[in-house]
């Protein structure tokens, strides 16, 4: 007899298996005749366990929009098919016989947002192959995933057209909706427009300005800003949003004010005062013959008139001033007002003084001259000045002076006289005060001889 040692295989699947050997042929040995008994030798070989890996592995690096070759592989070749579940739903098949299988799987999509860097799949479940034992790999298959960077536009659209105080809305629309954060449009009229996350538009209203001036006006807006949106890129639309103001008529009314007292000879400030700011120059004139202009973009103007002159005269308290026409200011509707301007005047008081005069010599039997004379020109009613001989002398309104005659006494005594007269009184002549010289006005009368006649 003799031996010979062979090793039992070694496999990784299910199930144990059996040795059979036998002889094929002998030969030596110096045998008359050397027969080979054909009976197999058989040896049972039991299954002792071992264990069978599966691990991933995937396309290192992608762009955004290509594909991920995902590769599951066994350490052992599989006794029948193998299926692999991975977490993102992919299914592998590892056919009978082999150590690899692979699925082709998109990565994220190219797309205008910022994506994650990175991809990472593993293994969910794994069935079939016959292995004594199969222990798949938890650690995740990674991928880079290179973003490309694709625009986003934001881009402002505007009511077309609007009466004045109306109401604009400006829409800023992207061309894809937010994600992320909200995306906040800044505008070039200072306000804020707010896309919510999940939307594609967002709005802002904006009051039409209303003006009181004639002709209608656009608005224009831009946005100089968009933050926001988790956007590769945003840009912004600089084109402008538009829109037409129409006119609606407004009135501006213009009144007119001036200063409450004045002295006597002092001035008068006359103020010519808008509701609305003038478009262009306004020309204002006054029932006094004053003009009054109004600068463009002012409300307001003035003009200095002298009051009533210091004199001797009682004058009306008040003075009053109106608008007589206006124009320019490129107003819609124009309304001056026709309320009077007053302005009390007080009176300094000023006096006036009446003296008399007389004929300086007259004959006996002559006639005196009394001559009444005030210092300023009659006005109102005439001036009735009283003598102290009883007659009185009338200065007529417009004359400075009157007279009265007054005959001279006439009597037969050797010697000559004189005539004195004074005024006790005078009124009239709308004076602001009227004085009386107390001076008397002096006359001498010569003396003519007179015959006197004695009879017996």
């Amino acid at each position: 007899s003799g031996t010979v040692n062979f090793t039992a295989p070694n496999d990784a699947l299910a199930g144990g298996s059996s040795l059979s050997a036998t002889i094929t042929g002998a030969t030596g040995g110096n045998y008359e005749k050397l027969d080979v008994d054909s009976t197999p030798a058989d040896t049972s070989v039991t299954d002792t366990p071992d264990t069978t890996n599966l691990t991933l592995s995937a396309t290192n690096t992608v762009a955004e929009g290509g594909s991920i070759v995902y590769t599951a592989t066994l350490t052992n070749a599989a006794g029948t098919p193998v299926t692999v579940t991975l977490s993102n739903g992919a299914v592998i098949t590892i056919a009978a016989g082999a150590t690899t299988g692979s699925v082709t799987v998109a990565a994220p999509s190219d797309d205008v947002y910022k994506d994650a860097g990175k991809v990472e799949v593993s293994i969910q479940n794994a069935v079939g192959g016959n292995f004594e034992n199969l222990v798949p790999s938890t650690t995740p298959a990674v991928t880079d995933v290179t973003d490309t960077i694709d625009t986003s536009t934001v881009s402002l659209t505007a009511t077309p057209s609007v009466a004045e105080g109306g109401v604009v809305v400006y829409t800023a629309s992207v061309t894809a909706p937010v994600t992320g954060s909200p995306v906040v449009v800044t505008l070039s009229n200072g306000q804020t427009i707010t896309i919510p996350v999940g939307e594609s538009s967002g709005t802002v209203n904006f009051t039409a300005p209303n003006d009181a001036l004639a002709g209608g006006s656009a608005l224009s807006a831009t946005i100089t800003d968009a933050t926001g949106g988790n956007y590769e890129k945003l840009d912004v639309d600089g084109k402008p949003a538009e829109t037409s103001v129409t006119d609606t008529p407004d009135t501006t009314t213009l009144s007119l004010t001036a200063t409450d007292t004045v002295a006597e000879g002092g001035s008068i400030v006359y103020t010519a005062i808008l509701t609305n700011a003038a478009g262009t120059p306004v020309t204002v004139t006054l029932s006094n013959g004053a003009v009054i202009t109004i600068a463009a973009g002012a409300t307001t103007g003035s003009v200095t008139v002298a009051a009533p002159a210091d004199d001797v005269y009682k004058d009306a308290g008040t003075v009053e001033a109106t608008i007589k026409t206006a124009t320019g200011g490129n107003f819609e509707s124009l309304v001056p007002s026709t309320t009077p301007a007053v302005t009390s005047v007080t009176d300094t008081i000023d006096t006036s003084t009446v003296s008399l005069t007389a004929t300086p010599s007259v004959a006996e039997g002559g006639v005196v001259v009394y001559t009444a004379s005030v210092t300023a020109p009659v006005t109102g009613s005439p001036v009735v000045v009283t003598l102290s001989n009883g007659q009185t002398i009338t200065i007529p309104v417009g004359e400075s002076s009157g007279t009265v005659n007054f005959t001279a006494p006439n009597d037969a005594l050797a010697g000559g006289s004189a005539l004195s007269a004074t005024i006790t009184g005078a009124t009239g002549g709308n004076y602001e005060k009227l004085d009386v010289d107390g001076k008397p006005a002096e006359t001498s009368v010569t003396d003519t001889p007179d015959t006197t006649t004695l009879s017996l």
